[in-house]
């Protein structure tokens, strides 16, 4: 089933008003813990609610995409991963939505300190089942805020000691039928540690890079690029480029003096390399030269740098 119909058969299910629960996601000491949250009636068709939002405002307003590290999506695009691909993540969502293996939430302080997350989950059978998942933090219970909570009652207001968790109208990504769709990007990769496989093989794609496009500071240009995600994304988006294994010295200047490029090429015994500056307004440069992030319009003439792209 393509995700397209995937998309609409989830957003038919709740014409049915299915049965939603709600999952808490704890990690205390590199541990993880999932219990379930007891919902009288009206909460659970909020939730439900919220699930409903999350899928039903897709359909006819964004175009989906199949997710790629390191790509911006557009305001009306909406990222996807087909899990029949990733059988990780897929393991992953199913733990997700295990409401009946879970436990009653416990207000167990320790719990609380580490919660990470939370899933709805949506059943419209007992085998069948959508989540929907919302990054989630222990400043979300009233209580622990810096100040103090008061509440009205009987014409006077008293101190809250009961425990109140704040939830919001938002999901950060959701799956279904074998995709996950998804909302926020960045929440997405900080749910499900998606770089960390990356980041391991930051170094192997590095050397690919390098093997062709060589750098005079190449420790420091190594440990600036496997530091951050976001520089990771990039080395993966551009390892994948069909046209790096073809680019030379000559492309790379050709380009830093067409575009007026702040990167330098030294003389290294009788080799010309890159120089890498890791300061904050140059630390992107050689990343965004060697993604081909600087083009030209041929109906315009003019130049312009893009800050997201993928080839068509």
């Amino acid at each position: 089933m393509p995700a397209e119909q995937a998309l609409e058969s989830l957003v038919a299910i709740f014409a049915a008003n299915p049965a939603a629960n709600v999952l808490l996601v704890s990690q205390p000491d590199e541990d993880t813990v999932i219990q379930r949250l007891s919902l009288d009636g009206a909460l659970a068709t909020d939730f439900r609610q919220v699930a409903r939002d999350a899928c039903s405002n897709i359909i006819g307003n964004m175009r989906l995409r199949l997710y790629d590290p390191g790509y911006k999506p557009d305001s009306d695009e909406l990222s996807y991963v087909d899990l029949s691909a990733n059988a990780e993540l897929a393991t992953q969502i199913q733990e997700l939505a295990g409401v009946q293996r879970a436990e009653l939430f416990r207000e167990d302080d320790e719990i609380i300190d580490a919660l990470r997350l939370y899933s709805i989950v949506v059943s419209p059978s007992a085998r069948r089942h959508a989540v929907f998942l919302r990054t989630y933090s222990p400043k979300k219970e009233l209580t622990r805020k810096s100040g103090f909570a008061a509440i009205l009652g009987r014409g006077h207001y008293n101190k809250v000691e009961t425990k109140i968790f704040l939830f919001d109208w938002k999901v950060d990504c959701f799956a279904w039928s074998g995709y996950l769709f998804i909302h926020n990007i960045a929440a997405f990769q900080r749910i499900f540690n998606y770089f960390e496989e990356l980041r391991e093989r930051a170094n192997q794609t590095l050397d690919i890079i390098l093997a062709q496009v060589p750098v005079s500071n190449v420790d420091e240009f190594r440990n600036s690029c496997t530091g951050q995600i976001q520089m990771i994304s990039k080395l993966a988006q551009i390892a994948r480029k069909p046209y790096l294994a073809a680019v030379t010295m000559a492309d790379i200047r050709r380009t830093i003096n067409e575009f007026n490029l702040d990167i330098q090429i030294a003389d290294v015994g009788g080799r010309e390399q890159l120089v890498f500056e890791a300061t904050p307004s140059k630390r992107w440069l050689i990343l965004k030269l060697l993604d081909d992030d600087y083009l030209g319009s041929i109906m315009t003439t003019l130049k312009y740098e893009v800050n997201s792209k993928s080839p068509l």
